[in-house]
């Protein structure tokens, strides 16, 4: 199964909501698994860069097969490996925390959605809805 523009939209404004209610205004990006934007909405009072910064939350996600926690967590016991591992990827990412993957019912990855624009915590807990 592939991720719908109905699907992607619907995480989007779910995260949304999710970031709103601990008071943070975010941006929100659905890639589908072929790396590709699906949906993205940008919160009134989110800053001008989180839409950009959350599809490379996504594209990290995507790129690594994990959240961006867990990218996150393993760079950071050799923070001198950052740059190679940026330099070898095709598009930019962003290893903070604040994406996860998109599973469908089987098990198979169709896409990740990324958040920014509040803490790093928070940008996770309204990614996983």
């Amino acid at each position: 199964m592939s991720l719908t523009l109905e699907q992607a939209t619907s995480y989007a404004q779910d995260a949304l909501a999710r970031a709103a209610s601990r008071g943070n205004a975010v941006s929100a990006a659905v890639l589908d698994a072929s790396f590709h934007l699906k949906a993205g909405l940008r919160a009134d009072g989110a800053g001008t860069a989180t839409l950009d910064i959350a599809i490379a939350k996504a594209r990290a996600a995507l790129s690594f097969g994990c959240s961006s926690r867990q990218i996150a967590d393993a760079l950071a016991g050799n923070p001198a490996a950052v740059p190679s591992v940026l330099a070898a990827l095709p598009l930019p990412a962003v290893f903070l925390p604040g994406a996860v993957l998109l599973h469908d019912a089987a098990g198979a990855i169709i896409g990740a959605i990324g958040v920014a624009g509040g803490a790093p915590d928070d940008d996770e807990w309204a990614a996983a809805g």
